[in-house]
């Protein structure tokens, strides 16, 4: 393993934010999702010709929605842990604040499942199914990167990492237009179960 290589956490102990409890972190999430829901109802209360129905409609079945989200999440976590393993992206990881703040601290399963969740289903709704109709994919995909913090110019590793992550946010965009919103949300709350994990192991 060369020094480019992700490197397992020095100490599986260390954390961030040691008052940052499972049962803030749950709160902290249902407050999140509850934000997401109420300006994805207002967007579609007032902007959107039809009304959430609309928004949820697929020719996809649930079930049909929640397989192919959960394949395309699996596959989707496994690029980008692929190119922060293998190419020097992993250099420049900790200048991005998310991933500072997540590999420092410790989460518990039940911590990581309900994150991946409430993210995935609160930001979906918002980003893909309200947002997405009135300004397309390109835009939309623009304001989540950057709305994450996605986006920094400073050297070509850290372009490189944001265009990853804009062409996730256009893949999810793609999947709620040909798929379905639910395929959206599975596959975001499943890339990002993975994803918490790696970050967890092998970020430091």
């Amino acid at each position: 393993m060369n020094e480019n290589e992700i490197q397992p956490k020095e100490d599986e102990n260390s954390n961030e934010f040691p008052n940052l409890t499972t049962g803030k972190l749950l709160i902290l999430s249902v407050v999140s999702a509850n934000i997401y829901v109420f300006f994805s109802f207002l967007i579609i209360r007032y902007w959107h010709e039809g009304d959430l129905s609309d928004v949820l409609e697929s020719s996809f079945t649930f079930w049909n929605q929640a397989g192919i989200g959960v394949g395309i999440g699996c596959l989707a976590a496994g690029i980008i842990y692929s190119a922060i393993r293998w190419t020097p992206i992993n250099d420049v990881l900790s200048d991005f604040s998310i991933f500072e703040a997540l590999s420092k601290t410790k989460f518990s399963l039940f911590d990581r499942i309900q994150i991946s969740l409430f993210a995935g289903g609160g930001e979906e709704l918002l980003f893909r199914g309200a947002i997405q109709p009135l300004l397309g994919n390109t835009v939309t995909s623009i304001i989540f990167i950057g709305i994450h913090g996605y986006f920094k110019f400073k050297s070509p590793k850290h372009i490189l990492f944001g265009g990853l992550m804009f062409g996730l946010s256009f893949m999810l965009g793609l999947l709620y237009e040909h798929i379905g919103l639910m395929a959206a949300m599975c596959a975001h709350a499943v890339y990002d179960l993975i994803m918490l994990q790696v970050v967890q192991t092998y970020l430091k």
